[in-house]
């Protein structure tokens, strides 16, 4: 009989999971939907690149959501067991809360060890070859990075473009930008910054190995006179190509912070001097993995307490109850990554202040829970 109890039990969690699960991870992609939808209808990026672009993405997303479906499931599923009165069946037939809560304990346990290996090395891993993948779309479709009426950064160059046209790889209405530094001092100049500026009516873009090459027409190209603010470079022209190194500017080769596995990330911060801020971001970002892989364990210890103890309007409250706590967890872990990054207080130990907060609060619920 335990055993059925518990395959019910555990069906009912799930379909809940699952569910808060697509609601979840459908906000927080939405925007991503967006992007990748302007790009195989704008940019003329094939649907199978998209496609591998959207399965990439998920992971960094699931990180995020699933501790949140768990605590949504729970609340969820209890409520639901609690509303139609189910609770009080089971427990006029001898069924203790530790049988009921189980289950979905010994489930959650293991999700959370699963969560471990996903977000140390499974995510940056998904991470990093979404960026390898973005730039061979950039050197399928250059425009892809470019937005009309928008600035983009490539390392140095501020470019601009009025419009663009994908289909036909030109861009109108160019400008670019730049803020130079001189190398050779000289006690004759009046600034050692010097900006400039090219203008074009129209141009093509293409991407060549390492180069990004800019072929613009009819244009001009300014810069400010560094010995007398006053004057003026000023030169026209017909054609005029520009080119971008892509190892030294765009640095999409270039390994991040996300990309790093754990292991790689531990080397890292050895690497740095006592007390910098790199080595506090890095920290942070090690003990940030650890911390949400194991937020379903102490969101499953306020979840089944509260659902149990709902009573009537079980759903309705587990609903609320799930956002206020996601709510209140992640602005804990928001302002324990500020602390920790700027020195205040060790991340190895602030990091898990949210966890912390939240296990003391389940655990008061569960006593609580028991002696009802």
């Amino acid at each position: 009989m335990i055993k059925i109890l518990h395959r019910y039990i555990l069906k009912e969690f799930i379909g809940a999971f699952a569910f808060g699960l697509i609601i979840f991870s459908s906000i927080l992609l939405l925007d991503q939907i967006f992007q990748l939808i302007d790009l195989f209808l704008s940019k003329g990026v094939s649907f199978g690149l998209i496609s591998q672009l959207f399965i990439l993405i998920l992971p960094n997303i699931l990180s995020l959501t699933i501790p949140m479906a768990i605590l949504f499931g729970a609340l969820l599923s209890y409520g639901r067991f609690a509303e139609d009165n189910e609770i009080t069946v089971m427990k006029a037939t001898g069924i203790t809360y530790k049988t009921l809560s189980m289950p979905i304990v010994v489930f959650v346990v293991v999700m959370s060890f699963g969560l471990i290996y996903f977000n140390h090395y499974l995510s940056p891993a998904t991470h990093k070859y979404f960026r390898t993948l973005y730039k061979k779309i950039l050197m399928e479709a250059p425009l892809a990075k470019f937005n009309a009426k928008t600035i983009t950064e490539i390392a140095p160059y501020k470019i601009y473009a009025h419009e663009v046209d994908s289909k036909n790889n030109i861009l109108t209405g160019i400008n670019i930008y730049k803020f130079e530094k001189l190398e050779n001092k000289s006690e004759d100049r009046q600034t050692d910054y010097v900006p400039w500026r090219i203008a074009a009516s129209y141009g093509t873009i293409d991407v060549d190995k390492s180069l990004v090459i800019l072929t613009l027409y009819d244009g001009y190209w300014q810069r400010t006179d560094p010995y007398d603010f006053d004057s003026m470079i000023h030169m026209n022209f017909k054609s005029y190509k520009f080119t971008i190194p892509i190892d030294s500017n765009i640095k999409l080769s270039d390994t991040t912070l996300r990309e790093l596995t754990s292991s790689q990330i531990r080397k890292k911060i050895k690497e740095f001097p006592m007390n910098s801020s790199e080595k506090n971001v890095y920290t942070n970002e090690y003990w940030f993995r650890w911390s949400v892989a194991l937020a379903p364990i102490v969101f499953v210890l306020i979840a089944i307490p509260i659902g149990i103890m709902a009573g009537k309007g079980g759903k309705a409250i587990g609903f609320g109850m799930s956002l206020g706590v996601i709510f209140v967890y992640y602005l804990l872990l928001v302002i324990s990554m500020n602390v920790g990054e700027k020195g205040y207080v060790p991340s190895c130990y602030i990091m898990w202040l949210p966890n912390f907060i939240l296990a003391i609060a389940g655990t008061i619920l569960f006593r609580k829970m028991l002696k009802k």
